[in-house]
């Protein structure tokens, strides 16, 4: 009932015999375990042969921000891209194909989809791996995502539940607090697990480290009774696993510590326990558990009643299934094509111009994305270089996400020299940078018809009421760039609509 991590990327370093002799019943692959997609499937089949049935074999392989596997696997957009896209059935061809090339490397559980809606935008952790703000559109996405991903054989899982998209806080450093009331929660939050849960298309459910206060105001999801056992087995009647989120966060660990959280999550009602990062920690959480049943301060009946649901997923997914057939390559592409959205003007760029991108980079705390060590790519992507590959002239100027004001000045000094070209700003998460939104400003006073492209959350867009060119593209990954770029020359049509409300700008939706 435990699920762990471990350091290693290959068969050989990875502590394949300590694994073994824990024994437990599914093991998470990070950024720190991901290589050569042939090395990750010995590495797969190494994990696969260390009990029968096999642990499951868990990854964060959302799209977008949280990727943990770049090689063998399709790089797709994120969530909100394809919530932009109008289309929930492209959802779906892409999470069979997702599905697809996960099952060839041996992985049997994908914890995906996010099925949170993106309520609050000064959130880091939700943002564009929701789907978007409305509950009925985040539901038939997220349900498309999952069954394209269960086509192939693989199992997938609805989180964060009950719903943290309405906090801007991070479980990962703080114990966030969600203040709706239970109507409120019923009629929005809940919508996107509910009709999952009803429609079957998940294996698993993945708990929030949050307090809901209208459903239990003492515990967070993970460890509340009233949550796990009440409203998720018994009104909504899940039947799967019920998985929790990683027990090492601060939410679990600076509250009742790891070890007790794992005593009281699996009391509270989840079968499978993620301790992410530290074996000795599981092996403490093991203890405990054991002890906890001979004081009689955790039933047994619990205990084997977990151990069923998890076996029962272990052995069903280790049968295999008939091959998938064919899936779409395209789908990513095609996504990140038909999510660019016109939030302001026309962002086509004119034929025969050059282009000078300028490109604020970096984001500080993403911890969604950077947890277990994700690789960094030797190179990140570029919206210059995505418009050079589509043979436009163009060039980039680096700017730090939170720039100085003598980064600003420098860049200032050499607009005006530049001439008669188009100007790209493309901006990640400005709406929670002061500086990067002070200097967007600076930069459309020097050049007036400079183009916006709003590259991660879809909230930058609000901060320059006067700018008049701006889009929304939903990440800053290497395929959101190729799908602009496409727009932006017009290879590919401008058709994306706004998966989230924006006061004030004039976006279609």
């Amino acid at each position: 009932m435990i699920c762990v991590g471990f350091d290693g990327s290959s068969a050989a370093s990875a502590p394949i015999d300590a694994l073994r002799a824990f024994g437990p019943g599914a093991v998470i692959l990070f950024g720190r375990n991901a290589g050569a997609a042939e090395r990750t499937r010995e590495l797969v089949a190494a994990l696969r042969g260390i009990s029968d049935p096999a642990p499951l074999i868990a990854v964060d392989q959302e799209g977008g921000r949280v990727e943990r596997l770049h090689d063998g696997v399709a790089s797709l957009p994120s969530a909100m891209a394809f919530g932009a896209t109008g289309d929930a059935d492209l959802a779906a061809r892409a999470g069979a194909l997702l599905g697809r090339d996960l099952a060839r490397l041996g992985i049997t559980v994908d914890l995906a989809p996010v099925a949170d809606l993106s309520l609050q935008p000064r959130s880091r952790v939700i943002g564009t791996r929701a789907y978007g703000d409305i509950p009925d559109d985040v539901a038939a996405f997220a349900g498309a995502f999952a069954r394209g991903i269960e086509r192939a054989g693989v199992a997938a899982a609805l989180k964060h539940f009950p719903g943290q998209g309405s906090t801007a806080g991070d479980s990962h450093v703080t114990l966030p607090r969600v203040t709706a009331d239970a109507a409120t929660l019923r009629a929005r939050d809940l919508v996107p697990f509910a009709r999952g849960i009803a429609a079957g298309v998940a294996s698993l459910v993945v708990s929030a480290h949050v307090v809901v206060e209208a459903f239990d105001a003492q515990h967070p999801a993970t460890l509340s009774r009233a949550i796990l056992t009440d409203l998720l087995r018994g009104e909504l009647g899940f039947t799967g696993v019920i998985a929790t989120d990683c027990l090492e966060m601060d939410a679990i660990a600076r509250g009742v510590g790891t070890v007790q959280g794992a005593v009281d999550a699996l009391a509270a009602g989840a079968d499978l326990l993620l301790i992410s990062h530290h074996l000795e920690l599981a092996a403490q959480a093991a203890d405990a558990i054991v002890g906890a049943v001979k004081s009689g301060r955790l039933s047994l009946d619990r205990l084997r009643d977990a151990h069923a649901r998890v076996e029962r997923l272990r052995r069903r997914v280790t049968t295999g299934k008939p091959p998938l057939g064919d899936v779409d390559e395209r789908a990513p592409l095609e996504a990140a094509q038909r999510a660019v959205t016109r939030a302001i003007g026309d962002p086509r760029l004119r034929a025969g111009k050059a282009v000078t991108v300028i490109s604020f980079e970096g984001v500080a705390a993403d911890n969604a994305a950077a947890s277990g060590g994700a690789t960094k790519a030797s190179t990140a992507p570029s919206l210059s270089g995505a418009l050079r590959r589509r043979a436009w002239k163009s060039e980039v100027m680096r700017v730090p996400a939170e720039p100085a004001d003598d980064d600003v000045e420098l860049l200032l000094e050499h607009v005006p020299a530049l001439g008669d070209r188009e100007f790209v700003v493309v901006t990640r998460d400005a709406h929670l940078a002061p500086a990067q939104t002070a200097a967007v400003a600076r930069i459309l006073a020097a050049a007036p018809d400079a183009l916006i492209v709003s590259a991660r959350s879809p909230y930058d867009v609000r901060q320059w009421p006067n700018a008049r060119r701006a889009v929304c593209i939903y990440g800053d990954g290497a395929i959101a760039f190729e799908g602009c770029a496409d727009v932006l020359s017009g290879r590919a049509p401008l058709s994306g609509r706004l998966p989230v409300h924006l006061d004030g700008v004039d976006a279609i939706r």
